[in-house]
């Protein structure tokens, strides 16, 4: 039900009951129309509708993946390192930190980043011949994962004698990365079901099977996400149809553009919107509509809140000292905003959540009229990245050039929507805060190693700009938000702005084999290019280069924007 203050909200459904049963009807039909009217269109949705029948072929290969796990174990093998970007890496950075490695069993540290320190880091903190590298990407293409693989085999190669045995891959059959595994020797290659995209792949081999070699019960997911699919099926009346209701609660707002999904939690699983900001913004933002995913921000007043935003609170039966949060719901629904309520037994219900939102966001697309199973936008990025590379490789050099502000002497880039500003860092936020409506957004997008001090950092400026302007704000890491968020960002709502922050040189870091660049230089095209696609699609955007000490760099900044933000 959803209720807000002392009346229910009725949702603005143009459906009959006869209708929506049909919408659900063909839903489990798996009929491609209801996404598409273009016949070549709906042939490509139709090869990525497997994940509606995957667990039954999960159950059939969970033997498998439980002996694969327990012969790791066997090995001595205590860290598994997963490459991977985007669905092949989210859902396992999910239950790493939601279940963390059982007793016994190998720890699971996902590196889904081009950051060189990040991977320096990763590569220093572990024994070689104790550690098992899983190679994840539905196309064996993705440029980071093959960019770490070939970091990290050209050091275990000089470290033991098989390098070949600690490297397994999950891919789709006859990709680049099944072919390179088969050549090389890897200790095992899972192919995965082909249609079945990478954000709607939890419950496939590529969510199973690292949960398994940390030591997750796999058995008890799937039961869980059986349970889901049963409860959401076509004979289930429609008010008790938990995939259909969380659909249109999402499709009725995002039609009214109450576009600003909120997601609240218990604490336990916070990190359950990392996966779900990704399903949600890449399968609806697209055509200038979209759900645009708002986690990890700190609560507030709701008279702070803009009139776009709806809220999904999922909790956790029998979790205690959740009070705040609570009382932050009740206010909001006497402030009459739109809140959504789900609730987990215990934390295996999250293989019941994958599947829940995966249906209800692919009915929220439906009935935003969008494609939920094609990303048309985030090419824009990656062609870019590869021409800044391709210069660099010829030249030597990266063709960027930064202006200094003269007072805070930050270096920045602005766009063309803000050339105007003068060069000037706080003219281009004052332009940006200027223009930007409380039904907007600003995407904090740091290019920097996962760090939580630095996310403290931001969170206050998150916390300061929704105070201020009372619009939402976002926050993801590059290069993970381009293989999440990155798709709405350029084909959702256009009412947004962006803040990109990358870093000097630490140090020269080692040329990757076969690529011809370091990782530090992957890592920063990637924010170049995706600052140049927003600014070519006609975004406010800015571009910081911070010092190589970025949280002093990060710091400073903060005390520009705070005076900018504050100026009427």
């Amino acid at each position: 039900m959803l209720r807000g203050g002392s009346r229910v909200f009725h949702r603005p459904s143009y459906l009959s009951n006869v209708e929506k049963k049909a919408v659900i009807s063909r839903f489990w039909k798996k009929d491609p129309s209801l996404w598409a009217k273009d016949p070549e269109i709906q042939k490509q949705i139709t090869d990525r509708l497997g994940w509606l029948d995957v667990i039954p072929k999960m159950r059939e290969a969970q033997g498998k993946i439980e002996s694969f796990a327990q012969d790791v174990r066997q090995r001595g093998i205590k860290r598994i390192v997963l490459l991977g970007m985007g669905g092949s890496s989210l859902c396992p950075l999910v239950l790493s930190q939601v279940f963390g490695s059982q007793e016994g069993f190998p720890i699971l540290k996902v590196l889904d980043t081009t950051d060189p320190d990040e991977v320096e880091n990763v590569a220093q903190s572990g024994d070689c011949n104790s550690t098992l590298f899983l190679m994840a990407s539905k196309s064996g293409t993705t440029v980071e994962p093959n960019a770490l693989f070939n970091y990290f085999w050209s050091l275990l190669k000089n470290e033991v004698s098989d390098p070949g045995s600690h490297f397994v891959a999950i891919t789709d059959p006859g990709t680049p990365l099944d072919k390179l595994g088969n050549n090389l020797g890897f200790l095992k290659i899972f192919l995965n079901p082909s249609d079945i995209g990478g954000r709607y792949s939890a419950l496939s081999y590529f969510g199973l099977v690292p949960a398994a070699l940390m030591g997750v019960n796999i058995d008890r997911l799937l039961q869980r996400a059986e349970e889901m699919v049963s409860k959401c099926g076509l004979d289930i009346p429609l008010d008790k149809n938990p995939g259909y209701g969380l659909g249109e609660f999402l499709g009725e707002f995002g039609v009214q553009s109450r576009d600003k999904l909120t997601i609240l939690t218990d604490s336990p699983i916070k990190s359950f919107g990392l996966w779900l900001e990704q399903l949600v913004a890449e399968s609806t933002g697209k055509e200038t509509r979209g759900l645009v995913p708002i986690i990890g921000e700190s609560t507030g007043i709701p008279g702070f809140y803009g009139g776009e935003r709806i809220f999904v609170y999922m909790r956790i039966k029998g979790i205690q000292g959740n009070d705040s949060l609570e009382g932050f719901m009740s206010e909001l629904r006497e402030a009459d905003f739109p809140v959504y309520e789900l609730w987990l037994e215990d934390l295996y219900d999250l293989g019941a959540q994958f599947f829940l939102w995966e249906m209800a966001t692919a009915l929220a697309s439906h009935f935003l009229s969008v494609n939920a199973f094609d990303e048309p936008d985030v090419r824009r990025s990656k062609e870019k990245t590869g021409a800044i590379l391709d210069v660099y490789r010829a030249e030597g050099k990266m063709p960027i050039k930064f202006w200094v502000d003269p007072n805070s002497q930050i270096h920045f880039r602005a766009s063309e929507m803000l050339a105007a500003s003068m060069k000037s860092l706080p003219r281009s936020l004052r332009d940006i805060f200027h223009v930007l409506p409380t039904w907007g957004y600003l995407a904090f997008l740091p290019y920097l190693p996962y760090d939580p001090e630095m996310e403290a950092i931001i969170g206050e400026m998150r916390y300061l700009v929704r105070e201020e302007k009372g619009c939402a704000t976002t926050m993801g890491y590059g290069p993970r938000y381009l293989h999440s968020t990155g798709q709405i960002y350029k084909g959702g709502p256009s009412s947004a702005a962006f803040l990109i922050f990358t870093r000097k040189r630490t140090k020269d870091y080692p040329v990757i084999p076969d690529f011809g660049v370091s990782l530090w230089h992957i890592q920063f095209a990637q924010a170049v290019g995706d600052f140049e696609a927003l600014s070519d699609a006609r975004f406010r955007a800015i571009h910081v280069h911070l010092p190589s000490d970025y949280r002093l760099g990060l710091r400073n900044f903060s005390k520009v924007l705070s005076r900018s933000v504050r100026i009427k």
